[in-house]
């Protein structure tokens, strides 16, 4: 997984630079953790704890981190929401009408474990720095 970090001196924000496909890491690493690197120790530290083989669950504000036999998993909640029996008819029906679908680009992406846990240190050192 390749990537770079950013402090923009003129906002003072930092930000995480991923190829496209790992671009929602970033999105849920800023907006879960901020930018604060005492922030991210709880999620390294339940990382980092893993034995092989083992599993785990992350439920954040927007994002499910699922973590199984080394590699993980992050999705968006809406990709949990498949239907459309809780919206009005009228809703529905224009749903079907224009075949709209949720568009999963930029919603999920996959990695191993260690690279995640790699980019988290390298990620907090960098915030502390």
């Amino acid at each position: 997984m390749e990537y770079d970090f950013i402090y923009d001196r003129n906002t003072l924000q930092f930000s995480i630079r991923l190829a496209a496909e790992h671009e929602v890491l970033g999105r849920f690493l800023l907006d879960e953790f901020g930018q604060h690197a005492e922030a991210y120790v709880p999620l390294l530290q339940q990382l980092s704890a893993l034995k092989p083989r083992q599993s785990m669950q992350y439920q954040g504000k927007e994002f499910l981190l699922e973590v199984e036999n080394g590699e993980v998993t992050l999705s968006h909640n809406t990709l949990f929401y498949t239907g459309t029996e809780h919206l009005p008819q009228r809703q529905q029906d224009k749903l079907a009408d224009d075949d709209l679908q949720l568009d999963e680009q930029g919603m999920q992406t996959q990695c191993g474990l260690e690279d995640l846990l790699k980019l988290l240190r390298e990620w907090q050192q960098f915030l502390a720095d």
